[in-house]
């Protein structure tokens, strides 16, 4: 089946979704904000306001729980109840709108029967083993994990795992992913073992060796040096770009329909 067709399938399973990246997107492509003023966003907010107060309670009114949240005049169970389901409503909204900007916007790839890995000697593959040092004695371990892992990770948020395409496997890329985005307790190790579709945005280029926690704090100084080859010929000599591979951030990745 075409790539064509396939953007075309409903997402039927969430994995992964940068809430925050998803929404500023939806801001951008209303135009720098949302006009709840037309009709089609009076409907949309009629819809989140239904919603709402049909999964909180009989009774519950949004209006009257905004105005008893403001003035303290509400228990806490009620309040965390209708928080979640407040939550969740919003964020449903904010995937159903990011999900039907881009499927018609070719700014955003859609990765479609690709197969994940761990880049080798990675920051990732750091990531995704250091969780088992912990289950080492300490005493049976020559170097402070915690140290090591807030030296190595310190604040990090985002890791990067090598895509190939199943249909041409020369064909590479490198997906980022928001650590605190995952859905459902899944993690980077799932990655590797799951069939999903990623949406994601082109944000840079990288190599191979750079992904290599040895490489990862490298800087790239351009060098001012003559070229004789150019002073003899007249002609520039054309710069080893290596191989570079895209870099996409991804904001959405799931299982999609056989349909």
């Amino acid at each position: 089946m075409s790539k064509k067709n396939n953007d075309k399938k409903d997402m039927i399973k969430i994995v992964y979704f940068d809430e925050p990246s998803a929404s500023d997107y939806n801001v951008i492509k209303e135009g720098g904000k949302i006009d709840w003023t037309t009709e089609k966003n009076k409907e949309k907010l009629a819809k989140i306001v239904g919603e709402i107060e049909a999964q909180a309670k009989a009774g519950f009114n949004l209006l009257t729980y905004l105005k008893s949240t403001i003035s303290g005049k509400i228990n806490i169970g009620t309040e965390i109840g209708a928080k979640s389901i407040i939550n969740s409503t919003i964020t449903n909204t904010i995937l159903t709108d990011y999900i039907d900007h881009a499927d018609k916007d070719s700014q955003i790839k859609k990765f479609h029967n690709h197969k994940l890995v761990t880049p080798q000697n990675s920051v990732t593959m750091y990531r995704m083993y250091s969780s088992y040092l912990n289950i080492v004695p300490q005493d049976q371990i020559p170097i402070n994990i915690e140290g090591l892992n807030n030296a190595i990770l310190g604040e990090r948020g985002y890791y990067q795992m090598l895509a190939y395409d199943n249909e041409n496997t020369q064909s590479q890329s490198v997906l980022r992913f928001n650590i605190n985005a995952f859905k459902n307790s899944y993690t980077l190790v799932d990655l590797t073992k799951m069939d999903l579709s990623y949406y994601a945005v082109k944000v840079g280029k990288t190599t191979l060796e750079k992904l290599s926690l040895e490489k990862e704090f490298d800087v790239e100084v351009p060098e001012s040096r003559i070229d004789i080859q150019e002073i003899v010929t007249g002609e520039k000599q054309e710069i080893n770009q290596e191989n570079y591979l895209d870099v996409y951030d991804v904001v959405l990745a799931g299982v999609m329909s056989n349909e």
